[in-house]
């Protein structure tokens, strides 16, 4: 810098002497503190950038699902990622209300969330028949759309926890005159599991079956997913 003239040897002396130098006894506190602080910095932009992937496969899938058009997923069928419920609430064998129907759809969503999201469709039949949502509607205080949606999801957080719902996204759809609601269940970071008989249960999305996992097959899957 200051314009003098000097040797490759000179220049690389003088980068050696001040390399030994940083590691003699007075700088050590100095080169420890540097190193610490350099540790640190990795750690936060390495998880940081983790998080960041994690949003983006996350985003990803949100937006494979969204970009099918829901009678192309009734004319697909069932699937690993899409499921067609008859209803929230309303019994179609028992003519009636039936809140174990309630509980159904919700270890379908356990096993979505546990999973790698998906649909669940209410208003069809297992082969695709479109029910529509009236007999639900009829079960409900509030008969409409508003009343359908604020009872899932007074469902879901009270199951799984508010910070759930925002893994969860619905909307009402009209086929002919009939109405059915698409539930898309992005997958959840954390493992979520569900009250069944005091027993707490963890549902897993597997082929187009939610299936119970035992406690060390938890374990087995939770490790290998992370």
């Amino acid at each position: 810098m200051n314009q003098e003239s000097f040797s490759s040897v000179e220049l690389g002396a003088v980068i050696w002497s001040s390399f030994v130098h940083s590691f003699s006894g007075h700088m050590m506190p100095m080169s420890i503190a540097f190193a610490l602080l350099g540790l640190v910095g990795g750690y936060i932009s390495g998880g940081y950038y983790s998080s960041i992937k994690e949003r983006e496969v996350k985003i990803s899938s949100k937006r494979m699902l969204l970009n099918q058009s829901i009678p192309t997923m009734i004319a697909k069928g069932e699937n690993e990622f899409v499921e067609f419920m008859t209803s929230l609430r309303y019994d179609y064998r028992q003519v009636r209300t039936n809140k174990n129907i309630e509980f159904e759809v919700l270890k379908s969503i356990a096993g979505f969330l546990n999973a790698k999201g998906g649909t669940i469709i209410l208003g069809l039949s297992n082969d695709g028949q479109v029910l529509g949502l009236a007999n639900d509607f009829w079960t409900l205080k509030k008969k409409d759309k508003d009343g359908y949606h604020k009872r899932l999801m007074s469902l879901i957080a009270h199951a799984f926890g508010k910070n759930i719902c925002s893994y969860i996204h619905v909307a009402f759809h009209t086929i002919g005159d009939k109405d059915i609601c698409t539930v898309l269940i992005e997958p959840s970071i954390q493992p979520v599991y569900l009250e069944e008989n005091n027993t707490t249960v963890f549902f897993l999305r597997t082929g187009n079956l939610t299936s119970t996992l035992s406690t060390s097959e938890t374990v087995k899957y939770l490790n290998t997913k992370h």
